[in-house]
């Protein structure tokens, strides 16, 4: 029969491969998350093995970064659905509406465990031992009608559209998603260290700020906040001095990126700030590739009402859109006794307002840089923030 590879949730398995012929799904999860798991053979026979298993909550995010939003999931099927040759019949084609509210009503922990046989036909597994299953046929009852030849389509449409409509269901998100590997791994068809691949380098971002500072930070941050996220994300090497200081060299980056029409996917970071807005407005205005974002720090609504010194004197003004940079994500309250404060210096005709800069912002940055241990002493709530925001932008259309 061979060694068979699944990929499942809890007992209901999505993804199956045979020996060296497998689709490799170490994207979804980590080098670490290797652990005991349990396999089922027939005759209610159970062993505990190793296989990669992490909760489909954390794998959700992974998927999203993927390209696997619902949106995501949606263009997918319909692109897999149209390629269905037209000697198939479509009385019972489901379109993506459907298929997702029933795939997201699904509990997996109900599903029944499927008696197995030695061999089944193409299509026959799918329409006999899943879609039949009361869990499938509640929200639509015409599963039970559906042929071998129907069978196919879902036997092999991608295994992530239907794990992450899965992970619609708040029932499922603390079930695991597990990769069953080791009867391959025993059958000596691949070795356990051989089948890690990772990420391709097409799946990452690689993320490109007005500074080597604000680099420094968001990697940092990256860490600290989503590390089970982090092989997403690539960064300039700043081992030499870094290449794109202050808006305009990075608008000028972005300028060289739309003509050469690079392919890795590139995630371009402007200051809320005057010189940002005014760059970010010249950049948006490229033919842009669809690989390449560009984006603005978000508003903080806490800083409508901040600290400024200017030309009229000591006030509190709005700083959003004129002087938010990447160290006002930080805690400007740690370590330092008096209240943070924005200059405004040079005036921007075009613009029409003056650009601010936060008074000590090195000495802001250098307090988080250099901190070893978080604790609850440092409030890390806007680099939470500003981290969702750069996650909203990464997967709110998918790249490609």
């Amino acid at each position: 029969m061979g060694s068979i590879i699944t990929l499942g949730v809890d007992n209901l398995e999505i993804d199956w491969g045979k020996n060296n012929f497998f689709r490799n799904h170490s994207k979804l999860f980590l080098p670490e998350d290797i652990k005991l798991v349990t396999y089922y053979y027939v005759d209610n026979i159970q062993k505990n093995m190793p296989g990669y298993s992490r909760p489909l909550s954390k794998v959700k995010e992974r998927l999203n970064l993927l390209g696997y939003t619902v949106e995501g999931c949606k263009d997918l099927f319909e692109n897999q659905k149209s390629s269905i040759p037209n000697y198939y019949p479509d009385e019972h084609q489901v379109p993506f509406e459907i298929f997702s509210k029933i795939i997201s009503s699904v509990d997996v922990q109900k599903i029944a465990l499927p008696d197995e046989p030695d061999y089944y036909d193409f299509g026959e597994y799918v329409t006999k031992n899943i879609l039949q299953d009361p869990e499938f046929t509640k929200q639509f009852p015409d599963f039970d009608k559906f042929d071998d030849s129907e069978g196919e389509f879902y036997e092999n449409i991608d295994p992530y559209i239907t794990l992450r409509l899965l992970a619609e269901n708040p029932e499922n998100l603390s079930k695991d998603v597990i990769w069953r590997f080791a009867d391959i791994v025993q059958g000596g068809w691949i070795s356990e260290d051989e089948l890690y691949e990772g990420l391709d380098d097409s799946d990452r971002y690689l993320i490109v700020t007005e500074g080597s500072s604000d680099t420094k930070i968001l990697k940092k941050s990256l860490h600290l906040l989503l590390k089970d996220l982090a092989d997403f994300f690539d960064f300039i090497d700043m081992s030499e001095n870094y290449p794109f200081t202050g808006a305009g060299n990075l608008f000028r980056f972005c300028q060289g990126l739309a003509r050469i029409r690079i392919q890795n996917r590139i995630l371009v970071l402007f200051d809320n700030d005057t010189a940002g807005i005014e760059a970010y407005q010249k950049t948006i205005k490229f033919d842009l590739p669809k690989n390449m974002k560009v984006l603005l720090l978000p508003n903080i609504d806490e800083y409508n009402s901040f600290n400024t010194i200017g030309p009229s004197g000591v006030n509190k003004e709005n700083i959003n859109g004129r002087a938010i940079s990447i160290e006002l994500f930080l805690d400007l309250n740690y370590g330092f006794k008096e209240e943070p404060k924005v200059r405004w210096t040079s005036f921007n005709e075009k613009q029409n307002q003056y650009q601010g800069e936060l008074i000590n912002k090195d000495h802001y940055t250098k307090k988080f840089l250099n901190k070893k241990v978080f604790k609850n002493d440092y409030n890390t709530s806007k680099l939470e923030f500003l981290w969702k925001h750069i996650l909203h932008e990464c997967t709110k259309k998918p790249l490609t």
